[in-house]
């Protein structure tokens, strides 16, 4: 061995021994690590509240995950609540891992700003960590047991994560785009929503709020239709049905183009939805040529069409607000901080709605 390579060998020797001293791992065992938390708030006699901040936390033992507890802060305000709750635990948190935040009905109705602003400040959590609102109190949601799963943090992680691919449902709803929503002229925050039905946790609509304070829960038929005018892109089914036996399923990829006018007080938006995808079921046609195919393009369209118009009908005269966020687009063209209630301008907008389908491919068995 010459010289160099031992010069070599001996210095990787010091480093290591250097580091080996210096660098202290704390066995996970040590932490209770966050699978996903909550925020429930309690009214108290008078006008004060209490914060009750339920953690369902993984507890290791020989490096193997033995169980999953829940562990409830409470105090006047989310940063106290972090007092109360350590004085449960005989172990530190790890909290900047957690899979879903919950946020109760009660909490979503009362106003979520200062849990956010809180949440956001707190640079141990992971601002990337999806948001959902639970029917009744997220304590309950939290420790719900999901069979096959260690906690229902990691079922409702999963749930949220791919109704990406049905649905059209957005892509991300996380504490950072929250944040940015409230903190946004023209943005209108939507969260999807979830309940606990029968003995299964379902995804089963969208909570829409008013500023921070939710409005409404609307159902999964009006949350499609919302999902595919409000994002930029999304994917999900159409249909097309004429009996129980007889239907034709396209599951598309849309993309969506939003365009405003101002004609004298009054604005005006044009959505444009392009679909584009494949039929995924067919028991309407035995076969499907060109002309077919262009037939049922244009079927999809109307039938489209009629459900986002129907949809935009009641948005305007039953919610009355900006649902589909259309006062950014205006905001942005016409100015910012004009003191324009936008709920109010969209609900007396012209908004019209171009839909376009194309069928990629019809399926193997077809011609």
């Amino acid at each position: 061995m010459n010289k160099r390579k031992l010069s070599i060998i001996i210095l990787i020797v010091i480093i290591g021994s250097i580091y080996t001293d210096k660098l202290q791992v704390t066995p996970i065992e040590e932490f209770n690590i966050s699978s996903g938390f909550g925020i429930d708030v309690k009214k108290e006699i008078g006008a004060n509240i209490q914060y009750s901040i339920p953690f369902s936390v993984y507890e290791f033992k020989k490096q193997k995950r033995e169980s999953v507890r829940t562990i409830i802060g409470r105090n006047e305000s989310v940063v106290e609540s972090r007092q109360d709750r350590q004085l449960k635990s005989n172990k530190p948190f790890l909290i900047g891992v957690q899979r879903i935040i919950i946020i109760s009905q009660g909490t979503a109705t009362y106003g979520i700003l200062n849990s956010i602003n809180s949440n956001f400040a707190n640079s141990q959590i992971n601002d990337r960590g999806n948001i959902t609102v639970c029917k009744g109190e997220a304590e309950d949601i939290l420790s719900y047991k999901v069979k096959g799963y260690a906690s229902s943090s990691d079922y409702i992680e999963g749930m949220v994560k791919n109704a990406v691919n049905y649905n059209f449902f957005p892509k991300e709803s996380t504490i950072l785009s929250i944040y940015l929503a409230l903190a946004s002229e023209g943005r209108t925050l939507a969260l999807p929503y979830v309940e606990v039905k029968g003995k299964d946790i379902v995804l089963d609509g969208m909570a829409v709020f008013r500023e921070d304070k939710m409005a409404y829960v609307l159902p999964m038929e009006e949350s499609e239709i919302m999902n595919m005018l409000r994002e930029e892109s999304g994917k999900g089914i159409l249909s097309l049905q004429q009996s129980p036996d007889q239907y034709i399923n396209y599951y598309a990829k849309v993309k969506r183009k939003v365009a405003c006018n101002k004609e004298g007080n009054r604005y005006e938006f044009n959505i444009n939805l392009n679909f584009q995808g494949d039929i995924v079921s067919n028991t309407l046609y035995e076969d499907i040529d060109k002309k077919k195919e262009k037939e049922i393009e244009e079927l999809l369209s109307k039938k489209t069409e009629k459900m986002c118009n129907d949809f935009l009908d009641k948005m305007k005269n039953v919610y009355k607000m900006d649902l589909l966020e259309l006062g950014m687009y205006s905001a942005a063209k016409y100015g910012r901080e004009t003191g324009v209630d936008w709920n109010k301008e969209v609900s007396n907008a012209i908004i019209k709605v171009n839909v376009k389908v194309k069928i990629n491919k019809i399926g193997r068995g077809h011609h």
